[in-house]
């Protein structure tokens, strides 16, 4: 099996080509972007954190800022240069975890389950997820550098490094709240050493915001967070609607209230009160996680990776919401599936999900065309992509635990 330099000295000049499209992409991104999008509320966000000024009060003409404390302390490092040079960095930054989410899926595989089509894998899972990536870039958002955060501390804490893993997989956490489903699946496994190691990284990040902003405001700055972001989500069923939404909550409240249109386009199919729809999305998502950890659970003492990637499709599909970007995830995804469902021989299953990836992957505005895209995206596509991706990783584990009980009788 080659290693990742000898396969980037092979493939230089890829690489090189695509470094000089990060830098320009770069630079067209720090002249074009305004304080209507994403950039500027991380940026603005590290301005205030700075400042110790409320992170949650709302910027005219700007969208909301729904994050964590935690992340609002990291942004200081945008912060630090004016608005167009923070962008056109973070963009650069963006490009590389790209190829760092590559690099690592790579050795993941190589690691877990090492064959003669650990590159076939890469390359479909690449080619199958280049939408997301590009949907993440060009509106400069954080979904890679989260992802990176918990690939890289999976990586880490399969290579028995563990508090390094915990470290990041925990900053991924304070970051984005659903990173901690991962953390419950290494708590299964690993209960004791698990808990009280997230546990002590979890108060050094909440120590860090006190110290900079003082106890009174940070407190403040958590309650904030806990009123104006977690709370609406978790307990009050807020759901956004817009055609790049999905998961269960925002495809569910798409199909089944009563909306705007979209672009001239009526994709619901029926009026039901929210309410009802809220209760349904919650016993569907309360099933997933149940499925999830079952399967946590039983293969507990089993190599973690199946569980694990059943464990990212969970979160795209359970989150409060899963904007497009959100799905850079599916590139481990897509790679181990295809490497597991071929060390069990479940070749059709493997050719179905190879195609049926690829082909959504594809379904971009610039190949469907604009009014065709628009019924793709507002009937939530992606989302039942990734609900047959949760039920081929069920099978995936589900397989690998018969094989286990088999070998022990």
């Amino acid at each position: 099996m080659q290693s990742l330099s000898t396969l980037a000295r092979r493939f230089w000049y890829v690489l090189l080509a695509f470094f000089i499209l990060a830098i320009v992409f770069s630079i067209r991104e720090a002249y074009t972007q305004d304080e209507h999008g994403d950039p500027y509320i991380f940026w603005a966000a590290g301005l205030k954190f700075m400042a110790d000024t409320p992170l949650y009060e709302p910027i005219p003409g700007a969208q909301e800022y729904i994050y964590p404390p935690v992340a609002a302390w990291l942004f200081q490092l945008l912060a630090i240069f004016p608005f167009p040079v923070a962008t056109g960095l973070f963009t650069f930054f963006n490009f590389a975890a790209w190829l760092g989410l590559i690099g690592l899926t790579y050795l993941l595989l190589v690691h877990f389950s090492p064959n003669r089509f650990t590159r076939t894998a890469l390359l479909i899972a690449v080619i199958a997820t280049i939408r997301y990536y590009w949907h993440n870039i060009i509106w400069v958002n954080v979904n890679e550098g989260v992802a990176l955060l918990s690939v890289g501390g999976l990586y880490s804490y399969v290579r028995g490094r563990e508090n390094l893993g915990l470290l990041l997989l925990t900053l991924a956490m304070w970051v984005k709240v659903m990173p901690i489903l991962l953390v419950v699946v290494l708590l299964i496994r690993r209960p004791v050493s698990t808990l009280w190691k997230v546990g002590g990284y979890s108060l050094l990040f909440a120590l860090l915001v006190f110290l900079q902003r003082g106890v009174a405001q940070g407190i403040q700055d958590y309650l904030d967070y806990w009123y104006v972001v977690f709370r609406p989500f978790l307990l009050e069923g807020r759901v956004y609607t817009d055609w790049i939404a999905f998961g269960i909550s925002a495809t569910l409240s798409k199909l089944l209230t009563a909306h705007p249109d979209i672009n001239g386009i009526r994709y619901h199919i029926a009026e039901w009160q929210l309410a009802l729809v809220n209760k349904i999305s919650l016993i569907v998502r309360l099933a997933l996680v149940g499925i999830t950890y079952y399967f946590a659970w039983k293969t507990r003492r089993q190599a973690a990776l199946p569980v694990l990637l059943l464990t990212y499709l969970t979160i795209l599909l359970v989150a409060g919401v899963s904007w497009e970007g959100h799905h850079v995830t599916l590139l481990p995804v897509v790679a181990g599936l295809y490497q597991y469902l071929t060390e069990l021989s479940l070749f059709r299953l493997r050719k179905v999900m190879t195609v049926v990836s690829i082909a959504v992957g594809l379904m971009t505005s610039d190949l469907l065309g604009g009014r065709l895209s628009d019924y793709v995206q507002g009937f939530s596509l992606i989302t039942y992509l990734v609900l047959f991706l949760f039920g081929v990783a069920a099978v995936v584990n589900a397989r690998l635990i018969q094989a286990r009980n088999h070998v022990n009788r």
